[in-house]
């Protein structure tokens, strides 16, 4: 039994699912890692307000890789404890990037999983080290490295026992300035076909600037990712490093609520078990509420363009309800008929209450 997905994407999910903590990537659900670029001395307070707009997992790099010396180059092992403190005040899991083989031993205790970043992708000794570990891996493409080139990345770890390994596509090195990198979002249908592997997207750093992160992210899970990673910080500006491409808290939830309702219409849920299917459920519940959310806010203001007193449109609802039943023949044309006008009624109630309430109050 299956159930097909309401828009058509690359093949649902990845074959191999990995697991950071208890998050799972390459299932059904679309899972959001994210962060300050990297860990401040403030990480510990900041965290939780990444953790309360939805993130999954916490990003939290102390090592950082960077263009120039002069630049901040991460807390190092000072920011240990800061891990510590962070998964302490979230319950999350948290990412963090080992730079030399040395540091994959000192980490590992402060985080859940190793990221490996563009710059080190074929650091093969490295790649070596993660692999004789048990910490998931997520494994970014180098910015100018082939599919090949990255899958060879990929098996260095596989070759070490470590089977827990996520890609991650993060933009390509072009001829084109506009953004930071070129969001190769054909890395994800094309791994699909060349991998069991769990795909993930970094729109942050694609984009380099803050305002392209959103579309940037709801195209990479159109396309089928299964899973983001972006850089959030309580004060953006503020942030110690990548300002420019960091979202605020609240942009983080907006993206997480519209990832939410867009992996429900592309991926296709597990029905091995009930859970499976109770989660599948949930997730189009999730959906079917912010429709109905936006449905009601429209019916407000469909009303306000009627004349008073305003009657109900019989023959618009009895085609509504056809239309449902069209779409949705499992329902029936009584179910479809049932289901449509308790919402129309329910949705013109809540008009009617807000207007009251907003008589009332003025």
């Amino acid at each position: 039994m299956t159930a097909a997905p309401l828009l058509p994407a690359a093949r649902p999910h990845a074959q191999h699912a990995v697991r950071i903590g208890d998050v799972l990537f390459g299932g059904a659900a679309v899972p959001v890692i994210a962060g300050p670029c990297a860990v401040e001395p403030g990480y510990p307070e900041q965290v939780p307000h990444v953790a309360a707009a939805g993130a999954s997992v916490l990003r939290g790099c102390v090592h950082k890789p960077r263009t120039r010396p002069d630049t901040f180059q991460g807390l190092g092992a000072e920011g240990y404890p800061l891990l510590d403190a962070a998964r302490a005040a979230t319950g999350l899991p948290v990412i963090s990037e080992p730079l030399e083989v040395g540091d994959v031993e000192r980490l590992g205790p402060h985080c859940d999983a190793f990221l490996i970043g563009a710059r080190s992708m074929q650091n093969t000794p490295l790649l070596r080290e993660v692999g004789r570990q048990l910490h998931p891996v997520v494994l970014k493409r180098g910015l100018s490295a082939t599919y090949d080139e990255w899958l060879g990345a990929a098996e260095y770890v596989l070759a070490g026992g470590n089977d827990q390994v996520i890609l991650c596509e993060r933009g390509i090195r072009t001829f084109e300035t506009a953004t930071r990198n070129t969001l190769d979002v054909a890395a994800v249908p094309v791994l699909r076909e060349r991998t069991g592997l769990p795909v993930i997207v970094d729109p942050s750093h694609a984009a380099g600037q803050r305002a392209w992160v959103a579309p940037l992210a709801l195209a990479a899970v159109a396309a089928g990712a299964d899973g983001l990673i972006i850089e959030c910080h309580p004060d953006p500006d503020a942030s110690w490093s990548d300002a420019a491409q960091a979202i605020s808290p609240e942009q983080l939830r907006a993206i997480v609520d519209a990832v939410e309702f867009l992996s429900s219409a592309t991926r296709s849920p597990a029905l091995g078990s009930l859970s499976d299917c109770r989660e599948g459920i949930d997730q189009v519940d999730a959906a079917i509420a912010r429709l109905l959310e936006r449905r009601a806010a429209l019916v407000a203001a469909a009303q306000e363009h009627k004349p008073h007193p305003a009657g109900r449109d019989a023959e618009r609802e009895a085609r509504i309800a056809r239309r449902v039943a069209a779409r949705a023949p499992r329902l029936g044309a009584v179910g479809a008929e049932a289901v449509m006008q308790a919402i129309i009624t329910t949705c013109l109630a809540a008009s009617e209450a807000s207007k009251l309430e907003a008589a009332l109050a003025g």
